[in-house]
C-alpha cells in the first residue's frame, strides 16, 4: 500500500504534467489558429464618412489574403471596434481590442487627436498600431506607431509652397479645425509660408461640428488674404467652399487631403470647381494597372468610388502580412522590427519606406473640377 505522502507526490506530478500539456496545447493553438487583427474606426457618428473607407480597405485586404491561404497558412480574423467621434470612444475601442480580443496588431482611426489619446495604451501594451493620422508630432516617442499617410510636415508645407511659388500669392489666410489634425496643419502651414517667403495675414479656426463659416471667411478677406489654406475635415471643408462662392468672397482655396474625398466633393457640389488640394494620391487616377484593377474591384464590392483612406489601410494590411511572414512569428517585437525593414513597397496609395516609422514621403497637388477627373498639378517628395 502506498503511503499518503507517496500519493501526494504522484498527484503533484500528474497535475504538473497536465499543466504542461495544457500550456503546450495553448501554445500550439496560438501558432495554428487564426491571426487576430483589430481595427478601431468610426462605425457610427458623422465620422463614418471617413471610417467607412478605412473599414472597406481593411476588409478588402483581409478577404483577399484569406482567399489566398492566409498568413503562413493561418487565416486572419478581423475584429472591429467603434472609435466613433470622441477620444474616450477610441480609448475604449483600443482597450477592448487589446484586452478582450488579444489582437496581434491594430489598424487605428484616422483622427490624429484619437491617435494621441491611445498612444500611452499602445506603448504600454507594445502592439503594432497602424495610423492614418497626419499630425507631424504623432510619432514622437511612439515606437509602436506606423504611419500610412504622409505627415503634415510634408503636406502642409507643400500647400504653402504651391500658394506662393505656383499661384504667386504672398498674403496667405489660414483656417483650420481646432483639433490636433487642424492645429498641427496650421503650425506647418505657418512654417511653410515663412520658409517660402510669404506672409500669414490672418488665422481663423472652427470646430468639427460647425455648420457656418461665414464669419471666418469674411475676416480672412477683410485682413487681405489673397489665398486661403484650409486644414480640416470633409463636412467643414465642403461648407467653406460653398460659402466662399455664395458670399462672393471667391478666394482661391487650397485644402488638406480630405478635399479630394468623394464624400467632400459630393457635399461641396459645383462650388468645389477650381479649388486645390494636397493629397496622398488618387487611386482612380493612378496609371498603374494594379491600381486600376483595385479600383474596379472596390467599386464592385462597395458600389462606390475609393479614396486614399481606403487604399492606405489596404496597403497597411498587406505590409503587416509581409512583416509577420518576414518575422516568421506574430510576436509583437518581431513584427515591429520587420516593419522597419520595409523599403520602397509600391502600394495602391503610395510608395512606403518605414525606416523611421513614417511610411510614405510623397504628396500630389491637384485641382478639383465640378465635372471630370481632378487634375494633378505636381508631385512633391520630402524625405
Amino acid at each position: 500500500m502506498k503511503s499518503k505522502g507517496t500519493v501526494t507526490v504522484i498527484l503533484s506530478v500528474l497535475l504538473a504534467l497536465m499543466a504542461a500539456l495544457t500550456a503546450c496545447q495553448s501554445s500550439q493553438s496560438n501558432t495554428t489558429g487564426p491571426i487576430r487583427i483589430g481595427q478601431a474606426t468610426a462605425l457610427t457618428t458623422e465620422y463614418t464618412v471617413v471610417g467607412q473607407y478605412l473599414a472597406n480597405g481593411v476588409k478588402m485586404a483581409v478577404d483577399e489574403i484569406n482567399a489566398a491561404g492566409g498568413i503562413m497558412g493561418r487565416k486572419i480574423e478581423l475584429i472591429r471596434e467603434d472609435s466613433a467621434n470622441t477620444n474616450p470612444a477610441a480609448v475604449n475601442a483600443v482597450n477592448k481590442l487589446i484586452e478582450a480580443h488579444k489582437v496581434v496588431a491594430i489598424m487605428g482611426p484616422d483622427l490624429s487627436t484619437q491617435n494621441f489619446a491611445v498612444a500611452q495604451i499602445v506603448n504600454k501594451a507594445k502592439i503594432p498600431f497602424f495610423v492614418e493620422g497626419t499630425n507631424a508630432k504623432l510619432l514622437d516617442n511612439n515606437p509602436w506607431f506606423f504611419r500610412l499617410r504622409p505627415d503634415d510636415g510634408i503636406a502642409a508645407r507643400s500647400a504653402a509652397k504651391f500658394a506662393i511659388q505656383n499661384l504667386k500669392k504672398s498674403k496667405i489666410g489660414v483656417i483650420h479645425d481646432s483639433d490636433e489634425f487642424g492645429t498641427g496643419g496650421r503650425d506647418n502651414i505657418i512654417a511653410g509660408v515663412k520658409e517660402f517667403g510669404g506672409t500669414v495675414v490672418h488665422i481663423e479656426s472652427y470646430n468639427s461640428s460647425d455648420k457656418d463659416l461665414a464669419g471666418q471667411l469674411t475676416n480672412l478677406k477683410r485682413k487681405g488674404a489673397e489665398v486661403i489654406i484650409d486644414w480640416g475635415h470633409p463636412s467643414q471643408s465642403a461648407t467653406l467652399q460653398r460659402q466662399n462662392k455664395q458670399l462672393g468672397i471667391n478666394l482661391p482655396v487650397i485644402g488638406s487631403p480630405g478635399y479630394s474625398m468623394p464624400a467632400t466633393l459630393g457635399l461641396a457640389g459645383e462650388s468645389t470647381d477650381g479649388s486645390y488640394a494636397v493629397v496622398d494620391g488618387i487611386p482612380m487616377q493612378n496609371p498603374d494597372p494594379k491600381a486600376k484593377e483595385w479600383c474596379k474591384k472596390y467599386r464592385q464590392l462597395f458600389n462606390s468610388d475609393p479614396d486614399f483612406h481606403a487604399s492606405a489601410d489596404y496597403d497597411g494590411v498587406y505590409m503587416l502580412k509581409m512583416a509577420i511572414e518576414k518575422a516568421g512569428s506574430t510576436d509583437a517585437e518581431a513584427i515591429r522590427k520587420a516593419m522597419l525593414t520595409i523599403r520602397d513597397y509600391n502600394g495602391i496609395a503610395n510608395k512606403f519606406t518605414f525606416k523611421d516609422n513614417n511610411g510614405p514621403h510623397t504628396v500630389a497637388i491637384v485641382q478639383l473640377k465640378k465635372s471630370g477627373p481632378m487634375e494633378v498639378i505636381q508631385t512633391v517628395t520630402i524625405e
